[in-house]
């Protein structure tokens, strides 16, 4: 791959071609599948650039997730903006949030931030539930199919033409923040804050990028996720879901945007081939688990790099620079 630079240009839109093509004979089943796949590449990039690149170990993501998803819900449903409007703001509010959950951060490292950001989180949830008058509490919200030029977006294959540009969008966004001088401010902060501080970054200016960045990014995936699903409630954005995510970023592997989509690919389509054998499933999704990370540290994407199955990436070569300077 490294040898045929071409090739590796081509890839995506070979890819971005299949999925088109699968698309026309898929039935609906397989096609939500791929729908949430999508939107957790989306949901995993997100966390990646705030437990990856950035180091910070927050547990606000799945909240954040829920926080998009009924932003985007309630205005669709309850106030009657459009969809198109209603998915940008969905980020623009869990960013607005999650930038607040960047506070602790200031002070706070590891465990400790980890237990506040959960503490927030929870309390994301309870608000959810118990506020009745607008998010409906535990009775759920649904979220119609929208309107584009006259043509209603019903069923799972229409949402994908929804999700997949979205998804494309929000990963050469990625590329681009994780390429530039600010991505190279979180690995800094990631490896060392002093040296950081002293290089002239201002650490609390980039924690608090790197936490509205991750929560926009965990925002629009949940208001795509409210779109795939149709109907949503505040159990859905709990423990569980955020237990998810982090199985992602670090199965996939952190400081890897490739990660982000392999851990995607995998952790979403494991229980469709776990179901016939529904009593184990659980421990053998453990299990499975618990090889990568001990195999594997730098997660699934390693030994793919390694073997040249995968291209290097132009942050990742940022990252070993920062290395060598430290």
């Amino acid at each position: 791959m490294e040898r045929l630079p071409w090739l590796r240009r081509l890839f995506p839109f070979v890819l971005i071609l299949a999925l088109l093509a699968a698309s026309q004979v898929m039935d609906n089943y397989l096609q939500y599948i791929v729908n949430l796949v999508l939107i957790y590449v989306i949901i995993g990039i997100g966390l990646n650039f705030l437990l990856g690149f950035a180091g910070q170990f927050a547990f606000a993501h799945a909240a954040l997730m829920g926080i998009g998803a009924y932003t985007a819900a309630l205005l669709t449903t309850r106030v009657g903006l459009s969809f198109w409007l209603a998915l940008p703001l969905s980020g623009v509010v869990a960013a607005v949030i999650g930038a607040g959950a960047a506070l602790p951060a200031m002070r706070m490292r590891r465990v400790y931030l980890a237990l506040v950001t959960l503490a927030f989180a929870q309390l994301i949830i309870w608000v959810l539930i118990n506020w009745n008058a607008v998010t409906l509490g535990t009775d759920g919200v649904d979220l119609r199919a929208p309107y584009l030029f006259g043509w209603r977006m019903r069923g799972d294959r229409n949402t994908f033409y929804i999700v997949l540009p979205v998804t494309v969008f929000l990963y050469w966004l990625a590329r681009r923040v994780l390429e530039s001088h600010v991505g190279r401010a979180f690995i800094a902060i990631r490896e060392n804050e002093i040296v950081a501080r002293s290089n002239g970054i201002s650490v609390a200016w980039t924690k608090t990028l790197v936490f509205a960045l991750s929560a926009f990014y965990a925002g629009i995936g949940g208001g795509l996720y409210a779109l795939a699903l149709g109907f949503i409630v505040p159990d859905s954005f709990g423990l569980g879901q955020l237990t998810l995510h982090f199985s992602i970023v670090v199965l996939g592997g952190m400081l890897s945007l490739y990660g982000a989509v392999i851990g995607a690919v995998v952790l979403t389509t494991l229980p469709e081939f776990l179901r016939d054998v529904q009593a184990l499933q659980e421990i053998i999704y453990g299990l499975v688990l618990m090889v990568v990370i001990l195999v594997m540290p730098q997660g699934i994407v390693g030994p793919l790099k390694r073997f040249g199955i995968l291209p290097r990436e132009v942050l990742a070569r940022n990252w070993r620079r920062l290395e060598r300077r430290g």
